[in-house]
């Protein structure tokens, strides 16, 4: 009996908890790891996203030129009236001839929208190239992207009108802008999705984030650097799309809206 009650003694003795210190202690070691921890985790959340949107732009690119070329440059199926954009290289104003610019083609949403609401009509060069990019990227793509109204993203080139408002405003799921030279190669294509815009420009892609991301349009090439706060080459300093495409008749028509 002496033996059992020093034994209860002894592990009532060892029966003890933390103190106020050592609780102190550990909670602010836990608070030291969680600030170096839950950044980390965010930022490597973040880059992962990122890093799945410029591949999505990578395989846009890629669908892009090996569709011009396998269809366009090698079957000669279009003429280059199907080239029917303009890129100014400089901000004097006045007609297109009279300016430094190059003439390219472009595929927007409203180009794939106009693909899936009436597939098997193509009205002019143009219209046939979009038939070409427009069944390359639908063959590419399982998921469904939805591609809204007939309206350009480049419209929505504002903070206050930006590729998120692009997206709600047009029952869609992504922006995509492409210009393609007459080579068949991207020259510029910028894709938002997930709250991603992301830019190929110059051989590179530039990723911007900010919730007010917003699609280039007629603005300086310049401040797609100067966005995510980047420094621009000096050739971009004035390069810009036209408001404008060539038309049928050689004039200038709307594009943008």
């Amino acid at each position: 009996m002496i033996l059992l009650k020093w034994g209860d003694d002894m592990n009532s003795k060892n029966k003890k908890g933390f103190t106020l210190i050592e609780l102190i202690v550990v909670i602010a070691i836990i608070g030291v790891l969680a600030a170096i921890f839950i950044p980390a985790v965010f930022k490597f959340i973040k880059d992962a996203k990122v890093a799945a949107a410029i591949a999505d732009a990578r395989t846009i690119k890629a669908s892009v030129e090996a569709s011009l070329v396998n269809n366009i440059m090698l079957n000669g199926e279009t003429g280059d009236d199907g080239f029917n954009k303009v890129i100014y290289y400089d901000n004097k104003g006045g007609d297109y001839k009279t300016r430094e610019h190059e003439i390219v083609g472009a595929f927007t949403n409203y180009s794939w929208n106009v693909y899936k609401t009436n597939r098997n009509s193509a009205s002019g060069s143009s219209q046939a190239l979009d038939k070409v990019i427009a069944a390359a990227l639908d063959e590419k793509f399982t998921e469904i992207w939805k591609t809204g109204k007939d309206v350009n993203p480049l419209g929505y080139n504002k903070s206050n009108k930006n590729c998120a408002d692009y997206l709600q405003q047009n029952n869609t799921n992504f922006g995509l802008v492409v210009v393609y030279n007459t080579d068949g190669t991207v020259r510029f294509l910028q894709l938002y999705r997930k709250g991603i815009l992301v830019t190929f420009i110059d051989g590179g892609y530039i990723a911007n984030t900010n919730k007010d991301a917003h699609f280039v349009g007629t603005a300086k090439w310049s401040t797609i650097y100067t966005d995510v706060g980047e420094t621009s080459p000096a050739s971009f300093y004035n390069t810009s799309l036209s408001n404008k495409q060539i038309g049928s008749g050689g004039g200038m028509v709307n594009w943008y809206n």
